[in-house]
């Protein structure tokens, strides 16, 4: 009787111990599916991963093109360039994601910008200044070292980790710049204000002839004789744009960027102001007096091509031994005279169009670290 009692109690405990243990099973999995719908309804961007954002920090490297807008552009109008001028540079930048839809970054750039006369139409066609820019015919270099801070804000924030990105994500951005900048010019064979349009046989060429001269220091337009702006080569920048970048993998992505720079400085071209008297420049000073006016040489000094314009004879030694009515005659025949405009008031701008690399420095997988 006591071993049938026995194994009554011992079939009702497992009975209830296994309604017990199925009531948790059943308990665990509405639990589980709760979570995950609690989840999805507070979806927000990206797919789902880590719900939790973690900072992280990021490098990089870029292959820059720069480009110029301002007083040697081929048109008078925003935007107007010649990309034909386009030189490669680099830039290297670091960053930290701080926020699911922004991070700062940190950044060197390099670059060269070309500006050219010769990219104007001589016939002024829709622009009546670009044959003015065209007779002009001033052209210069000029290699931009700049340090950038910005922010950029994404278009797709990420809430999650590496795995819960977007693969295609665009931003913009935005920030303040400080940059380091040298206009040179390239000296021409001779000196054709003294010795005209076609030199003759014999004529002596300048013995810099071919090398690129700093115009700053030359003060091109008066600027060492106490006249027009002397310029610093130290300037300050506001660069903005928007870019778009695709992941790779949790580490790396790639993208594109364009970007704008606002600069507070007409004379990243060397050129801003007004002609400058050509007799007022001493005699050691020659350089400076050939390279701010080039309207009579007869080849363009970057391409080397010639020049579709017959233009007439300057005769500076006979300036020099008759006084200022003669160099003032021969402006006034063609239309301009001393102090007139070489260059308009409005500030000049830059264009940087970057290929970029994307590496995420942390090697925690369980934490949001990338982009």
């Amino acid at each position: 009787m006591r071993f049938k009692s026995l194994i009554i109690t011992l079939l009702v405990v497992l009975t209830l111990g296994s309604t017990i243990d199925a009531d948790a099973q059943r308990q665990n999995k509405y639990q589980k599916r709760k979570a995950k719908n609690k989840q999805i309804s507070s979806y927000r961007g990206g797919r789902i991963g880590h719900s939790r954002f973690a900072p992280y920090s990021f490098v990089g490297g870029s292959i820059n093109a720069l480009n110029y807008f301002g007083d040697l552009a081929p048109v008078n109008r925003p935007g107007s360039t010649d990309i034909s001028f386009t030189r490669p540079g680099l830039g290297a930048f670091y960053g930290r994601k701080f926020h699911h839809s922004m991070s700062y970054r940190v950044a060197f750039n390099y670059g060269r910008l070309i500006g050219d006369d010769n990219t104007s139409d001589p016939t002024g066609g829709d622009d009546p200044s670009a044959a003015s820019r065209y007779e002009r015919n001033l052209s210069f270099r000029n290699d931009i070292k700049e340090v950038s801070a910005t922010l950029q804000i994404d278009l797709l924030p990420n809430y999650g980790g590496p795995q819960s990105r977007m693969l295609i994500n665009g931003y913009f951005f935005f920030g303040v710049a400080a940059f380091h900048h040298e206009p040179k010019g390239l000296v021409p064979d001779y000196d054709y204000q003294t010795y005209g349009f076609t030199p003759a046989d014999g004529t002596p060429k300048l013995p810099n002839a071919g090398e690129w001269v700093k115009l700053r220091e030359l003060g091109t337009e008066g600027q060492n004789y106490g006249v027009g702006t002397k310029y610093s080569p130290f300037q300050i920048a506001v660069p903005f744009g928007i870019g778009g970048e695709a992941f790779i993998n949790q580490k790396i992505s790639v993208g594109l960027e364009l970007g704008v720079r606002k600069i507070f400085t007409d004379y990243i071209d060397d050129v801003g102001g007004t002609y400058f008297d050509l007799g007022a420049f001493d005699d050691n000073d020659a350089l400076a007096r050939i390279m701010s006016d080039r309207s009579v040489e007869p080849v363009a000094a970057i391409t080397g091509e010639n020049r579709d314009l017959v233009l007439p004879h300057i005769d500076l030694r006979n300036y020099f031994e008759n006084g200022e009515s003669y160099y003032h005659n021969w402006y006034n025949d063609t239309g301009r005279a001393v102090n007139d405009k070489r260059g308009t008031k409005a500030k000049d701008l830059y264009f940087m169009t970057q290929i970029r690399v994307v590496y995420v420095l942390s090697n925690n997988s369980r934490r949001a670290k990338h982009r």
